[in-house]
């Protein structure tokens, strides 16, 4: 026998049974369905937290995008208004309007909605921040309040930032015109591009006319009121507001395909609420924007302020114009990059088209504002503004 027959001979017994019985036995019926049902378990579990992390990112993200937003806004408007110029010369040198119309501005560039559009009823228009669908404690803050389709149209002379070039030292500190308002338009320079969104305009007025055969006027020649044809309704080809630095750009901020002058997209509300000081208030300060003749807080869709008179001016002097404010209270109102989407399936048309949720009594309003306030972001700030009249 051979070396390796006799080591194979003397296995023991139970090694024996063990190489006898090996490959023999299986999972049973049962095992199979707890081992099926312990991984399924696991699936769900990981699948549940993949999207829970997904939606918190895209959350996450979302509401940093409309952060900085906000923030870009915000610094601007802080630079500009706490550089707003005044000259006590029977001008107006800032004005607001409230733009409560179906189509904004009168720019023709607002693009409206096929479907479900932003109302331009009570919904959109709550400057008092008193509708009944807000909780008691909320009522009158201003992060709740609502300043019509389109926000307001907000128009000032500041200085001129970055205009320091030794080549042109006639504009070094220059004043300008800047206006801020809102319009729903085309959101590329192509023109096969249709997208649609809510841009917060900021639209800057060249300091001085540019040089060549067919000068384009700026704000010395347009002079300083802000309220002025110059500024708004011009018909001369040179200021029809096409060109950037155009003064007629305070209201039309650009041509259908000109996107020099937006600031920040996703903008759906914008307004302030300006304030003069007076020792016989509280606060200390005395309502100017948007108030009735008491300083009241005001609702009116036409409201808007034309500041002709010094901050100082006993209020029994101010008839039908305004004092310059000297403190600014602002809200911005941004949807965050899913709101936006969310909006634009709204708005778009649909074959067939949406059924508003139940939960919205089938007030396509009332969805609409639904929709923006579960998907955007409120950010105010109070600005102090230094203009002094000379």
């Amino acid at each position: 026998m051979s070396r390796r027959s006799r080591l194979w001979s003397r296995r023991s017994p139970a090694m024996a049974d063990a190489g006898d019985g090996f490959g023999q036995k299986a999972f049973t019926v049962l095992e199979l369905l707890v081992a099926a049902g312990i991984t399924a378990i696991l699936a769900g579990f990981i699948f549940v937290i993949i999207r829970n992390v997904s939606t918190t990112w895209t959350g996450a993200t979302g509401r940093l995008g409309a952060d900085a937003q906000a923030r870009l806004v915000l610094d601007q408007l802080t630079v500009d208004l706490q550089s707003a110029l005044f000259r006590d010369d029977g001008n107006v040198w800032f004005a607001v309007d409230v733009l409560n119309g179906a189509t904004g501005n009168a720019t023709n560039l607002w693009q409206s909605a096929v479907r479900n559009p932003k109302p331009t009823s009570g919904l959109s228009l709550d400057m008092t921040a008193t509708r009944a669908d807000l909780r008691p404690e909320d009522r009158g803050k201003l992060e709740q309040t609502r300043y019509g389709t389109a926000g307001i149209w907000l128009r000032f002379f500041t200085t001129s930032r970055g205009a320091n070039i030794a080549a042109t030292p006639a504009s070094i500190s220059a004043p300008v015109a800047v206006g801020y308002q809102i319009i729903r338009r085309f959101t590329a320079t192509n023109p096969l591009n249709l997208n649609t969104a809510y841009l917060l305009h900021r639209a800057e007025v060249r300091p001085a006319a540019t040089t060549g055969t067919s000068p384009r006027p700026g704000v010395l020649e347009s002079g300083y009121n802000i309220t002025s044809a110059a500024y708004t309704t011009s018909t001369v080809s040179t200021n029809n507001g096409a060109t950037t630095g155009d003064p007629r750009s305070i209201q039309v901020p650009g041509s259908a395909r000109n996107l020099d002058s937006v600031l920040a997209d996703n903008v759906i509300d914008f307004g302030v609420r300006a304030y003069v000081r007076d020792v016989a208030q509280p606060s200390g300060l005395r309502l100017v924007f948007p108030a009735t003749a008491t300083g009241t807080l005001s609702n009116a869709g036409n409201a808007r302020l034309r500041s002709v008179l010094p901050s100082n001016t006993p209020v029994d002097q101010w008839g039908t114009v305004h004092p310059f404010p000297e403190v600014l209270d602002v809200m911005l109102r941004v949807l965050t990059d899913d709101g936006a989407a969310k909006i634009a399936n709204l708005e778009k048309n649909q074959t067939p088209p949406l059924i508003v949720p139940q939960k919205y009594n089938a007030n396509a309003q009332q969805w609409w504002w639904g929709v923006a306030v579960e998907n955007s972001r409120v950010y105010t700030r109070r600005i102090v503004l230094n203009a002094k009249p000379l």
